[in-house]
């Protein structure tokens, strides 16, 4: 009788299993609006795991190779966590005194020169077209399109302002999120070893022994696989926007900190990033000197070669460790499912998918062998 009932109840979960999935896919919209509105609720909690991700780094450092002969574990962690958020916030701080002015001062000289820059532009396309014998009712027509284009900028610059005037209201609840974040990071990372074996009693008692290590292997995996992935990154961004700065500034092109601001900042997304850089900076200079912007390319192209074959192999190592395509599929994944957050953090947790499914395959055709 109970090996009956064991049956029937694997065939009743079976068959609850397969009404739920039917009623998931029915009222799909509904189940992504519910997901959207519950990882919206725990904005805080996620930012605030971010930050404290983030403001460990540091801290790590600090409490093993600064601190490391201090005795008084609860004063110690204080002092380095202290430190570290005084840190992070002064490099933050830096930065923006330090960009933001300068950006701004770029974009208002966009603006204010935007009809002169398109006048240069036209210029310069018309003698290009003069050059190269094309037919008049040719030229006319791909002026009537330029101007088409560029005439359709003044109201896409008028959208992009009142979108960000309404999306002041939205920075008010920003910065209350990030309030609650910054007091959850801190927490977070005062009782960080309390969670972490909190962490462990749970897998332990939820899992079978071997299981449960398996589980716990590949959560330390993911662990390390982030922290030296997001390390070596936010390095080599700095290195890359700061060896366009200089290139730039060295052969006098337009706009050098805000472009290589932008190209260091879009460097965070592997293999898309660099090309959405390059594409903002090119179309930047193209208003103000059309010929320039091809000198921009061939110096970015340079730039990049040498921060991919210099700079991040040994910055960032091989915490990927790889392959592009699998690069590729991991941020069309991660951007799908979850935007910007997606793409940043699909790479380092395709790197350790790819990782424990090789070594599945490696053991089962190891047995297989056998």
């Amino acid at each position: 009788m109970g090996n009956l009932w064991k049956s029937v109840k694997k065939y009743l979960l079976l068959v609850a299993f397969g009404v739920l999935l039917y009623e998931l896919c029915e009222n799909l919209p509904a189940v992504r609006k519910a997901i959207s509105d519950f990882f919206s609720i725990l904005q805080p909690l996620f930012i605030g795991i971010a930050i404290a991700f983030i403001v460990n780094m540091p801290m790590r450092f600090l409490e093993t190779k600064i601190f490391v002969k201090w005795k008084d574990g609860a004063t110690k962690r204080g002092v380095c966590l202290t430190v570290a958020y005084l840190f992070v916030i002064a490099i933050i701080v830096a930065m923006l005194l330090l960009i933001i002015p300068r950006m701004v001062e770029s974009i208002a000289s966009i603006l204010t020169n935007f009809d002169s820059y398109m006048d240069s532009l036209s210029a310069w396309a018309s003698d290009i077209w003069t050059r190269v014998n094309l037919r008049e009712d040719v030229v006319q027509m791909i002026s009537n399109g330029f101007q088409r284009t560029f005439g359709q900028l003044d109201d896409i610059i008028a959208k992009a302002t009142s979108a960000a005037l309404k999306g002041a209201v939205s920075v008010i609840s920003l910065a209350a999120n990030t309030l609650i974040a910054f007091i959850l990071s801190l927490y977070v990372l005062f009782n960080k070893e309390k969670f972490l074996m909190q962490s462990r009693r749970l897998v332990n008692a939820i899992f079978e022994e071997n299981t449960a290590r398996r589980v716990l292997e590949i959560c330390s995996r993911t662990n390390t696989a982030l922290n030296s992935y997001f390390y070596g990154m936010i390095i080599d961004c700095f290195l890359l926007g700061t060896m366009c700065f200089i290139a730039m500034s060295i052969f006098r092109f337009p706009y050098a900190l805000l472009i290589s601001a932008t190209t260091g900042f879009t460097q965070v997304v592997p293999i898309v990033g660099p090309w959405l850089g390059g594409i903002v900076g090119a179309l930047l200079i193209l208003f103000v000197n059309p010929p320039l912007a091809l000198w921009f390319v061939v110096l970015l192209l340079a730039v990049q070669q040498i921060d991919n074959n210099l700079v991040y192999p040994r910055v960032v190592g091989n915490a990927v460790g790889i392959s592009g395509i699998w690069v590729l599929i991991a941020i069309l994944l991660g951007g799908g499912l979850w935007g910007l957050g997606g793409i940043v953090l699909s790479v380092p947790l395709m790197a350790v998918c790819y990782t424990i499914v090789g070594e599945w395959v490696n053991k089962r055709l190891e047995s297989k062998r056998q």
